[in-house]
């Protein structure tokens, strides 16, 4: 806006062509620019928390950062494959990971309150418009928790050294977002030279964090190697080659493990504090170990013997038992605790959306959609969180009770992809993603 310059001939026109001028100004648009960081001196805004919410303010939603969702989106507004939203959650604020920094935001105020970046040289940058391929950070349970975010990095050659690659793990207190510590991690030999390859936290205890690091599915081989590192001590506690953990349990860390030829791949259960072994499922080939709240991993895998049956299995994580076969129409579906005591799959066959829930302790089936006798469709859920399930139809947004898959008088407003008491995180009419404070 131009400024208005005072004639001292006439202060009533002035202070009209001030009016006049403000009340022409277009509305600013979006810039990618961050808002200032807070001062500290400034007076928050109260958050009431809902748990779990059943509606969201859709008037009142901040844009995230566009790091949250570059390149993940498809034009209908839907993540792309597999891609899993690089954000975690912790109160009002929303951790974003990147390939080369960590971004923490308050969903309050939409203000960027710190940028973390690792102590070398990031291998890999983001810029807009490019796919952010970084693992969703994670936010240690406790008191006082940490987010864990790792990074490939190079620190430069000097002299006769040669310049090093390897992983730096990074701890940021979620309390003042300020780096606790910095922990470098060797590289294996076999990932010195592959590529693509990706890292990610796995999961975390208040003691023990698990660091996964594996080539990516585009790799012509396949390979993997699991960290175990100790929160207190800050050092790694323990290493396992051809192990990819995907779950942590209480004191057991899930996973495949690879055999040394590369032929087969078998479930496995190793304790969280020292790496030994707990248990080993058989020989399957193609194993996908998932997880499925605190009591239960889903398994699914091929027979050695005829690659046509497809083996899938719920597991008790601590002794590796079988639960329960599960439904063979299960493949390829995405298994989300709620929090409570219901584990929820969904999956699409073709254009059609599918949603099952099971107790998760006994893995009894609880109730599916479609139904068709009760003339219901499914949802395409988006979240499930603290005994809600959050999804949408052509009918739009809408929440249903976890346990009993019965439809929630209350619209949510929103089809939220993350979501805690605070706030949920979905896309606006205009497909930016959006952080909507919680609001019933």
């Amino acid at each position: 806006m131009s400024s208005v310059r005072k004639s001292s001939s006439s202060a009533l026109i002035s202070a009209l062509a001030m009016v006049f001028a403000v009340g022409c100004t277009q509305q600013p648009e979006r810039v990618d620019a961050a808002p200032p960081a807070p001062t500290g001196k400034e007076t928050l805004p109260t958050r009431t928390v809902y748990d779990p919410p059943a509606k969201f303010d859709t008037q009142a939603g901040v844009l995230m950062p566009w790091e949250a969702s570059s390149g993940l989106l498809s034009v209908s507004g839907t993540w792309l494959g597999n891609s899993k939203i690089p954000v975690a959650l912790h109160k009002d604020k929303a951790y974003v990971a990147t390939l080369d920094r960590l971004l923490a935001f308050n969903t309050t105020t939409g203000s960027l309150t710190a940028t973390i970046t690792p102590t070398a040289d990031a291998l890999s940058t983001l810029s807009r418009d490019d796919r952010n391929n970084a693992a969703p950070p994670v936010v240690t349970p406790g008191a006082d928790p940490l987010v864990l975010a790792p990074f490939f990095v190079r620190r430069p050659g000097v002299g006769t050294q040669a310049a090093t690659d390897f992983i730096e793990l990074t701890a940021t207190n979620a309390s003042s977002d300020k780096v606790d510590w910095k922990l470098p991690l060797t590289l294996p030999s076999w990932a010195k030279d592959a590529s693509p390859r990706t890292v990610s936290v796995v999961g975390a205890s208040e003691q023990v964090a698990i660091v996964t690091i594996n080539t990516d599915a585009s790799s012509l081989f396949s390979a993997a190697t699991t960290y175990g590192i100790d929160l207190t001590t800050r050092r790694v506690l323990w290493t396992k080659d051809r192990f990819e953990a995907t779950a942590v349990t209480g004191n057991v860390v899930t996973g495949e493990l690879e055999t040394s030829d590369g032929t087969y791949e078998s479930a496995r259960g190793y304790n969280l504090l020292t790496g030994t072994d707990l248990w080993h499922g058989e020989d399957l080939l193609n194993v996908d170990v998932k997880p499925a709240g605190p009591h239960l991993l889903l398994v699914q895998a091929r027979n050695t013997d005829d690659y046509r049956v497809r083996i899938q299995r719920f597991l008790d994580p601590a002794t590796g038992t079988v639960k329960r076969k599960a439904p063979e129409n299960i493949a390829g579906s995405r298994c989300d605790h709620d929090g409570r005591s219901t584990v929820v799959c969904s999956w699409n066959q073709g254009n059609l959306y599918k949603v099952s829930a099971f107790d998760d302790r006994t893995a009894s089936l609880l109730w599916q959609l479609p139904d068709q006798t009760a003339n219901r469709i499914a949802p395409r859920v988006t979240a499930v969180w603290n005994g809600r399930v959050y999804g949408e139809t052509d009918n739009g947004p809408l929440a249903l009770d976890s346990r009993t898959g019965a439809d929630l008088p209350t619209r949510p407003g929103v089809a939220p992809f993350l979501v805690n008491g605070y706030t949920g995180l979905a896309l606006s009419s205009e497909n930016d993603l959006t952080a909507y404070p919680a609001a019933g």
